[in-house]
């Protein structure tokens, strides 16, 4: 007699998930690990691999760009479980402890969405978000995410396990080598390739609208912007990303870079 092997291919979600979803890598392999799916169809949530482990992402398709990561730097097996729980926590299993959360729980949360921004929200019964990935950035930003006071982009190590970071301290935007004494390399107050619309502004958020990276102070008034591009057409997604080389790139995700960078000298990023 013959045997057949008999393959369940799983569907992946469209827009949104709801508590009780508990999958792994090696559920969704015919899926190259990408279990929900924006509304576009432009932006999954799902795992993909590091090496030989998995990190669980939000990628855009079109481009194959990781956007975010939840677990960067602990990686997972393929058969560690992501985890929507009943309370409304979200979290990554590794070998039966927890390597990344949400800390959700209890919260109130009623449904996980991806956006058509590339943005995670976990949502509450009056669809307020209780969390979302557009806080919590790793080495990029997306159009609309707004970065502000307290928040940090964070490269990948280079080589000699350096990383850099971007920060926004005291109504400026600052680059920043990870020595044990951070070492600042740029700053926007100090980049002559930006335009003025308040002199006497105090940036409290930064936000990629269009063409440009545009800084808002606390009543959210246009204190200054950055052009780096000369498409301004507002249905194009751009990605800045800071690189392990210390530069940040624009990225048009439907085309590729463009040719400005922050900073704008090669040699302006700091070396141990």
């Amino acid at each position: 007699f013959l045997l057949f092997e008999i393959s369940v291919s799983r569907v992946q979600s469209v827009g949104g998930l709801h508590p009780g979803f508990k999958e792994s890598h090696l559920n969704w392999i015919e899926s190259d690990g990408l279990f929900l799916l924006s509304n576009n169809s432009n932006f999954a949530l799902g795992f993909v691999q590091d090496v030989t482990l998995f990190s669980l992402v939000i990628v855009h398709k079109g481009s194959s760009r990781v956007v975010w990561t939840a677990n960067r730097g602990s990686p997972v097996r393929n058969i560690d479980m992501f985890v929507f729980d009943e309370t409304g926590n979200v979290y990554l299993e590794k070998q039966g402890g927890i390597v990344w959360s949400t800390n959700t729980g209890g919260k109130g949360v009623t449904a996980m969405e991806l956006h058509n921004s590339g943005n995670l929200v976990l949502i509450g019964n009056s669809s307020q978000p209780i969390w979302q990935s557009f806080s919590y950035p790793t080495d990029t930003l997306l159009s609309n995410q707004l970065f502000f006071n307290g928040m940090r982009l964070v490269s990948e190590p280079n080589s000699n396990n350096l990383s850099f970071y971007l920060e926004m301290k005291t109504g400026d935007v600052v680059l920043y080598g990870g020595f044990t004494t951070p070492q600042p390399y740029w700053s926007l107050a100090n980049d002559f390739r930006k335009s003025i619309n308040q002199e006497d502004g105090v940036i409290t958020s930064a936000s990629l609208i269009s063409n440009s990276w545009s800084f808002f102070d606390l009543n959210q008034t246009l204190v200054s912007q950055f052009l780096f591009s000369n498409d301004s057409s507002p249905n194009v997604t751009t990605a800045a990303v800071l690189g392990a080389d210390g530069f940040i790139s624009f990225y048009n995700l439907q085309n590729g870079a463009g040719p400005i960078k922050i900073p704008e000298d090669e040699c302006s990023t700091p070396e141990p």
